[in-house]
Order: C-alpha cells, then structure tokens, then sequence
C-alpha cells in the first residue's frame, strides 16, 4: 500500500479531485509557488541554519540570520511567485519573515533550552501491527529537554492563530509522536510544541497512549476511504486562489479556455452565450418574483381577514377556491440545554421516550396534534413547549358538478 503523510492526507481532506490530479493522474503543471509557501520555506531554512551552526558550536548572531535570510531570499525568488493579496509586494513578505526570526532569536537566545536530536528529521510511522498501513514526515527539530523527555518542534508561518481546537486535534505532529515513541526506545514521554511566529507564541500539548491509539484508527479509517474513493469530487473552496491545478480542474478550466481569447471570439463561446442568458432570465424572474411577491402577501391578508369576518374556512372565486387552515408549529428546548434534559426525564418516566425515537421533535409534535398523549403527561409538558400559530392558505380548482 502507499505510504502516506500528514500532507498527503491533508490534501485529500481539502479536495478530493485536486488529490486525484496530484497524486493518482499525477498531471504534470507550472511549478508555481504562493508567496507564502516561498517566506515559510525561507523562515525554515533560516533558523535550520541557527540549530545547525549550533551543533559545530558556532553561534550565529542576529545579524548573521537575517542575512544568511536575505541572501537564501534573493537566491530562490523567481518572478512567477503568486501573490493573491495584490496590496502587498516581495518586499512586505520580506520584512515579515524578517519580524519572524528576530521574534524567535530574541525569545530563545542563548539557545539552550534543549539539546537537539535532529533537524528536519524525516520519520516512518507504523499505524497497524502488520506494516500494511504506514506513513512518513519530517520533523521541523527534535530536541530532548531531559533524560528521555523528547520535544517535537513544528514553525508555524501563518498570519491566523489557531483556535485550542486545533492544537488538541492536529493529526501531524502527533502522528510524528507515534514516530518517535517507536523509533527513540529511551523516549520517555513527548511533548508536542508549536511556534506561531507572525504572533511571537508558542503552544504546547501532548498525547495519551489511548489518544495515539485511537489516532491510528481514524488514520486508517481515512487511508481507506481515500484507496475507495471512484469518484473525487472536487470541493470549490477559497483555497483555490492558491491551487496550481486550476487550469485543469474541472469546476475552473473553462474560466481558463476562455479568458485568453480575444473578445469576439470570447462572447461567441457557445458556454459563455449560454450561461449569459441564463443569468439574463433567472434576473427577470428575480424582478417578476419581488414585484408579484408583494401583492400576494397583501392578498393573503386581506383573504384570512376576509374568512374570519364572514366565519368561513373556504373563499370562492369565479373558478378556484382557496382553504383556510390553521397551522401549528411546536418548538422544543433546544439540544443540551437544562430544560431540554428534563423533558426527555419526563418523557422517559412515563414510557414515551422511546415512542418518539429519543425525542423526535418533529415525533413528539405530531403525537401532541393528535391528541396521543393523556392529560397529565400534557399538563407536564406544557411548559416546554411553545406552539406557534399560524394561517395557510390552500388554492384549487372549483369542482363543476
């Protein structure tokens, strides 16, 4: 079976069809780079070589990082970088990639919180017993703090702070924790640390052995969902700015095909004169809708006045006849609130609980209209339930007999 990674996953997770493209069609594109992966390359680079010199006991100063950043910079850009935010120019990014290393340099010098084990350590990662099921990494550093207390270090360059959520849910680096638990035997425990460098933070959490264990099967559960997967639908999202596979995705390449043609020959593209008229006509009947829209709910007031003064349920037309029905709507308390725990209690005591299929609301709504409930159950279940009234109006045809 393939091996997988964190990111190979992630990519699946984000959009199937682009998954396809990449890794199952392997359609060759343009190398095209977001800016932002080119300053998170670059940041990493950098301060690899702070960790690295360390080791040679060589201790760069400040100075020497941003320019060691400066040149590695220079070295890889490439004109055809993407930036989406045209507001901001190479020399923006720059400056925040500068902030990012003068933030972690001055936080952490002299730099002795830990001995590193490893820099960009790539790591393999059994999920099941059998070897079937296993994926790889690379870890950003390794470092043990103390005798067999071991830290996994991942630089986070994004300019959004992750909710707790994430930190207590990330797949990656605690797929790398499985990584190092079987690979290091004096690994004593494992701490998980991220470094949100654009906020000057560091996050740290760990795993119980339970959590590892469950993470392994929802891995695997994932792993065959994606080697069952027939069809791969994309998944149109905002992320698609950044997305290399644009030009032969199919919810974008006709975008593509028709936007360097000249104008002529663009506004004679059977689809484009198709989807125009399209949108001509949904407009129109948007205009038509909003313009009869009104009338008609002035209409069905003055036909429920009508009814109530003259005591009848049925208005007759010269060919229709339009019924008047009341309506009921029953809301319940909402899901985990207080009141919503007691009446499923009361329910559950008088052996109706089951009846509604762990209260239905849309059950127990219609058990009440019907009257299937006797009078004290009623009573008790009065002050949980708010009934919305409401008139609704029902046109047909007049039968001619």
């Amino acid at each position: 079976m393939t091996v997988y990674s964190h990111s190979r996953l992630s990519c699946y997770e984000q959009c199937p069809h682009k998954y396809k493209l990449q890794f199952v069609d392997r359609v060759e594109t343009e190398a095209l780079e977001s800016i932002e992966a080119f300053l998170g390359s670059r940041v990493h680079e950098t301060l690899q070589k702070l960790y690295e010199d360390l080791k040679f006991e060589k201790k760069d100063s400040l100075e020497d990082l941003i320019s060691y950043l400066h040149k590695i910079w220079d070295d890889n850009w490439d004109d055809s970088i993407i930036i989406v935010k045209e507001e901001y120019g190479p020399e923006n990014y720059l400056a925040m990639a500068e902030k990012y290393i003068t933030n972690y340099y001055k936080r952490y010098h002299p730099f002795d919180q830990g001995k590193t084990i490893a820099l960009e350590q790539r790591i393999s990662i059994d999920l099941d017993e059998s070897g079937d099921y296993q994926m790889s990494g690379v870890i950003d550093r390794l470092s043990e703090a103390k005798d067999g207390y071991y830290e996994i270090h991942d630089y986070k360059t994004s300019s959004k702070l992750p909710l707790n959520e994430y930190i207590v849910s990330d797949r990656q680096l605690a797929l790398y924790m499985i990584g190092v638990k079987d690979g290091y035997p004096d690994v004593r425990d494992v701490r998980l640390i991220w470094h949100f460098l654009a906020f000057d933070k560091e996050v740290d959490s760990t795993r119980t052995d339970a959590e590892l264990e469950q993470l392994k099967k929802d891995t695997i559960g994932l792993i065959d969902m994606v080697e069952g997967d027939e069809r791969f639908v994309a998944k149109p999202s905002k992320i698609c700015d950044w997305c290399e596979f644009k030009p032969v995705c199919r919810q974008w390449s006709h975008l593509y095909k028709i936007k360097e043609k000249p104008g002529n020959e663009y506004l004679s593209d059977s689809g484009v004169k198709l989807v125009n008229r399209y949108a001509e006509l949904k407009s129109k009947q948007k205009l038509v809708n909003d313009e009869i829209g009104g009338e008609l709910e002035k209409l069905e007031e003055a036909i429920i006045r009508f009814a109530e003064k003259e005591k009848v349920d049925c208005v007759f037309g010269s060919k229709n006849k339009v019924k008047i029905a009341l309506s009921e709507r029953y809301s319940f308390p909402s899901k985990n609130s207080k009141e919503r725990e007691e009446l499923e209690q009361i329910l559950e005591k008088y052996g109706k609980l089951q009846e509604v299929q762990q209260l239905d609301t849309a059950a127990l709504g219609k058990i009440i209209q019907e009257k299937q409930l006797d009078d004290e159950l009623l009573k008790l279940l009065k002050d949980y339930i708010e009934i919305e009234r409401s008139k609704r109006l029902y046109i047909s045809k007049i039968s001619n007999r």
